[in-house]
């Protein structure tokens, strides 16, 4: 099944809202403004499923994505793949927050991910990206992600995780089956705004204008505790008012 999301936003209003299945969406109104929730519509993601988010943001309009719970890649018994390819594309003073609940790859998966996020110069965007390798008592099968974020159109983020080949091991991930990731693009945050308590060690400083922090865990809620502070730290350096849901479970 090929589906996913288009949603083009205009200052604080969604101008184009496009959908098709294994994928709905909903838009809520916030005081800071549109949020886009996306839906699971069908089983998914099943062997030979493709889903393609696209988000064009134009001059200083904002927009938060989340989801209402975890993409699960399941099986590919016969040898294919599960596939998702986000792309986001950010005008001058534009804002994003993406905040997805986790992919979890199931035993058995072969799933590709692929995320480009283009941003103008002073567009911003706080990006949260979170994994479980395998669902409990399981281990994950193959996995390809990859982000790739410019600024200007100059690169600012080569990342990815091959699994297993390279990542399981004790450089990597050292036996942990739950990683995670939030990037802040267009802005620095500075080690006096890490939050109390808070080692300054999981900031990495990008080039240009951005800082990322990692964090390994044995299970979900580990992986929260090592980034939930830096997450919202991050969300209050894109501004002080845009504030996260907390996660419960």
């Amino acid at each position: 099944m090929r589906g996913g999301v288009t949603v083009v936003v205009d200052g604080d209003r969604v101008v184009v809202l496009e959908t098709r299945p294994p994928v709905a969406a909903k838009i809520l109104t916030t005081p800071v403004g549109p949020e886009l929730v996306l839906i699971g519509a069908a089983a998914g993601l099943l062997e030979g499923d493709t889903v393609t988010i696209d988000l064009r943001l134009g001059p200083g309009a904002r927009l938060t994505v989340r989801t209402t719970g975890a993409t699960l890649a399941h099986p590919c018994p016969d040898g294919g793949w599960t596939e998702t390819t986000v792309t986001a594309a950010l005008a001058p003073g534009a804002v994003l927050a993406w905040l997805p609940e986790p992919l979890v790859a199931c035993g058995g998966c072969r799933h590709r991910s692929r995320s480009t996020i283009a941003l103008e110069e002073g567009a911003v965007a706080v990006w949260s990206d979170a994994c479980a390798l395998g669902r409990s008592g399981e281990r994950a099968a193959t996995l390809d992600l990859r982000l790739d974020a410019t600024l200007g159109g100059r690169p600012l983020l080569r990342d990815g995780l091959k699994y297993p080949e390279g990542a399981d091991s004790p450089a990597v991930l050292g036996g942990h089956r739950h990683v995670g990731s939030i990037h802040l693009f267009g802005r620095r945050a500075m080690s006096s705004s890490c939050p109390k308590g808070t080692p300054t060690s999981p900031y990495l400083q990008l080039a240009s204008p951005g800082t990322t922090a990692r964090g390994l865990a044995a299970d979900a809620a580990g992986l929260e505790r090592a980034l939930g502070a830096v997450r919202a730290t991050f969300l209050s350096v894109i501004g002080p008012s845009l504030k996260e849901v907390p996660v419960h479970g």
